[in-house]
């Protein structure tokens, strides 16, 4: 079957489409025909050696997938061969892929591959369920996977004031498009004043962040009283650095976040809600299809922020 292997930590250019075995499942898994490969901030951070989840060389890239059950392993009772799926692979990037039955989500009929890849929109609703009762929240990289999802879901969820941070006039006009009630383009040397000009007096209750670095440092200070500043991603690459002392008078507090820690049965239940969003057409997504072969080209759009909404591989039939 055709893979991508990765032989060791680099630039998109380290990933190569090779030959590579079928797949065999344990008892627990199901080997899955793959359709759609989920393009994810983490995993550029697989390829670059930032995040250590390659145990040794050459290995297949790990990644979310969407496809068709082939093969069931003989402890496997819930599901069975030609049911559609979607779930996260330890070697994803490949035709075929093998996973544990416990991590997959069935997907209905009418639900695209692409559409059928959850974790941006699973990740968002992790994120806006850390805290409860606001009246603001705050979205760094507000047009890419993650952010647009957020943006949609604070959104349905009745949040009145969805401020989006973005980098170009093209991704103001789409998250504005999505429900954000104010925009602003990060690249502007006053975004800062903007964003507290906004927000006013009573600062943002809620504050997402996915760039890392100074970023964080800067938002602490548009936080409310009792505000809450959620970093989960660092697309800046640097080390994200904030002053304690900052919190202290306003009550306020900074968490990490990361949508690996959800427990399954949550997981479950917030992947069946999201599916119900998708299927009325309140959740959607902007998907910037690349032929499986063209990864490096996908890994290179994304790392320099080209694209807008959600980067996919795709797989022939």
């Amino acid at each position: 079957m055709k893979a991508v292997t990765i032989n060791a930590y680099g630039a998109p250019d380290v990933l190569e489409v090779t030959d590579r075995p079928m797949p065999v499942p344990t008892p627990q898994e199901v080997i899955v025909k793959v359709q759609a490969v989920g393009v994810n901030y983490a995993d550029l951070l697989v390829r670059q050696g930032i995040y250590p989840f390659i145990p040794q060389f050459p290995a297949i890239l790990p990644g979310e997938v969407s496809g068709i059950i082939t093969e069931t392993g003989s402890d496997v009772q819930h599901l069975r061969a030609g049911q559609r799926v979607t779930g996260y692979a330890p070697a994803g990037y490949a035709a075929y892929a093998a996973i544990s039955a416990t991590a997959l989500t069935v997907l209905p009929d009418h639900v695209a591959p692409a559409e059928g890849l959850l974790t941006h929109a699973l990740t968002a609703q992790h994120l806006l369920e850390q805290t409860s009762g606001y009246s603001s929240v705050v979205i760094t990289a507000a047009a890419g996977g993650v952010g647009a999802k957020a943006v949609q879901l604070a959104k349905i969820k009745g949040v009145p004031h969805i401020i989006a941070l973005t980098g170009s006039a093209a991704k103001q006009t789409y998250v504005r498009s999505l429900g954000a009630t104010h925009v602003i383009n990060y690249r502007d040397a006053d975004w800062l004043q903007q964003l507290t000009t906004v927000t006013g007096t009573q600062g943002a209750d809620l504050i997402l962040d996915a760039t890392g670095g100074d970023t964080p440092a800067q938002l602490v200070t548009a936080l409310a009283v009792n505000g809450t500043l959620i970093i989960y991603g660092n697309s800046s690459g640097q080390p994200t650095a904030v002053n304690p002392q900052e919190l202290i008078m306003k009550s306020a507090r900074v968490a990490g976040s990361t949508v690996y820690n959800i427990p399954p049965e949550l997981r479950q239940q917030w992947n069946r809600y999201l599916l119900e969003l998708i299927a009325d057409g309140r959740l959607q997504s902007q998907v910037n299809n690349y032929a499986f072969t063209d990864v490096a080209r996908a890994h290179s759009d994304m790392e320099n922020r080209r694209n807008i909404g959600r980067t996919v591989l795709t797989f022939p039939d």
